[in-house]
């Protein structure tokens, strides 16, 4: 999408996150992503590069860059290191939300039942189940035998991690189980469906990690919002080429759902409005008997068969080229962001999501590319 000439500036923070150095690099992939952590990788000369550096750090983006991988390669008049690493949302799925347990073992090793989250389910608007989410299992505590050992050990394990602050926006009514699920892709999930996500910024005064809970502007042709919209299309110069393929192949509309008890076995079928019959099967994750009611157990279910849905939409596969011209990056559109499609040529009118946005840095060069989800379809006319 274009080349320009404004490289930013990498810093090199240590693991208290003080400054170490200026990065001096020539290549730089900074690849920003709205529903998964994203990840960077830098070349640096070896001369340089010091192994106290932990961080990568920008004032010029959101992201703050955690080295988990260093490559020395020595040719025969250079040598270079690359490091690379995802964003720090990535440490989010260091923690588990692990299912409610129906009982807890005494000396015998267990979570600690004082502090573990009492509920099953949340329910609120996606931000506020997201929040919940992330205060609830950011912390664990337990009590057992480490792994080869002989002694009873009490282990605490918290995310370095404050919940900031929550973007405004409509975000969508949610329901969400427990079940399992790594604590950074659950979060995804809850926000996913409202057009949100969260970002995990550094506040380098008070040298402190803050989640934020984000989301992407409507910047569609004719917004509600009355942001100032993005079209890209063929008729105005942004557009260069695109092309869509539909398929419904893998597509699922009902979920067949059981769960095997002692001495029952339950079998509930959840299914889309006008659904065709196009099943799926999936494990029933809650337990009945964590709930007050058939009709919330129910509805648990419910929402466990529309998460596991997503996953089995139509399928749109929508590549393009373009170039933004006078839309600028960051000011006028931003990952997240909903813009417009337009190519009369194909009858496509549709919004898209920026989902990625993959930055490259090459020789003092900047270039960018962007990723969109599946395409929200217009009728022309």
């Amino acid at each position: 999408m274009g080349q320009y000439e404004k490289p930013f500036t990498l810093k090199a923070l240590d693991s208290n996150f003080n400054l170490v150095a200026l990065v001096a690099y020539s290549n730089l992939q900074w690849s920003r992503k709205f529903h998964e952590a994203g990840i960077f990788s830098v070349v640096v000369d070896a001369s340089q590069y010091s192994t106290d550096w932990k961080y990568i750090y920008t004032e010029k983006r959101q992201e703050v860059g955690k080295i988990t991988q260093v490559n020395w390669v020595k040719k025969k008049n250079s040598t270079t290191v690359t490091l690379s690493g995802y964003f720090l949302e990535s440490e989010l799925n260091n923690m588990v939300c692990y299912k409610k347990p129906t009982h807890y073992y005494g000396d015998g090793g267990s979570i600690d039942a004082v502090t573990a989250p009492s509920w099953t389910t949340q329910s609120g608007t996606a931000d506020e189940v997201a929040e919940a989410f992330f205060e609830a299992f950011k912390y664990i505590k337990y009590t057992n035998y480490d792994i080869g050992g002989d002694t009873m050990v009490t282990h605490e394990n918290e995310l370095n991690i404050e919940f900031g602050s929550i973007e405004s926006g409509n975000y969508h009514q949610s329901v969400h189980n427990r079940n399992n699920e790594l604590l950074g892709n659950k979060l995804y999930s809850i926000l996913k469906p409202s057009g949100g996500s969260f970002k995990v910024a550094f506040d380098y005064i008070n040298r402190k990690k803050v989640l934020n809970i984000v989301i992407g502007k409507d910047r569609t042709w004719g917004n509600a919002e009355r942001n100032n919209p993005v079209l890209l299309s063929s008729t105005n110069g942004t557009l260069t080429s695109a092309s869509i393929v539909t398929s419904t192949t893998n597509t699922k509309d009902a979920v067949v759902q059981t769960l095997n008890a002692e001495d029952e076995v339950i079998v509930l079928v959840n299914g889309l409005p006008n659904s065709s019959g196009r099943f799926v099967h999936q494990e029933i994750l809650a337990s009945n008997t964590d709930y007050a009611t058939a009709e919330a157990f129910k509805t648990a279910v419910m929402n466990d068969a529309r998460q596991v849905l997503y996953d089995y939409e139509d399928i749109y596969n929508f590549d393009f080229d373009a170039e933004f011209g006078a839309y600028e990056y960051l000011e006028d559109f931003d990952l997240g962001d909903l813009i417009s499609v337009n190519v009369p040529e194909i009858g496509l009118s549709a919004d898209v999501r920026i989902i990625a946005c993959y930055e490259v840095v090459k020789n003092g060069v900047w270039s960018m590319s962007i990723e969109v989800g599946t395409p929200i379809l217009r009728k022309r006319g």
